[in-house]
């Protein structure tokens, strides 16, 4: 598919969008496009895993370790 077919694929599902929360995530979305990036800090990624098996470190792949 083309650019501007992908375009116009994207506008036809936002005008059919009736979900304001979902329209404003659109929105700020649209408007991020224009911010710059910013570098990655330090606990950006904290709280994204909410647990970890109590056997985790119970196996170690093959090779992983050079013992």
């Amino acid at each position: 598919m083309t650019t501007k077919g992908k375009k116009i694929e994207i506008i036809r599902k936002i005008v059919s969008l009736e979900n304001e929360q979902l329209i404003d995530k659109v929105d700020d979305l649209l408007k991020g496009e224009i911010a710059t990036l910013k570098a990655r800090r330090p606990g950006w990624g904290k709280g994204m895993i909410n647990a970890i098996s109590d056997d985790f470190d119970d196996f170690t792949s093959p090779g992983f370790l050079n013992e």
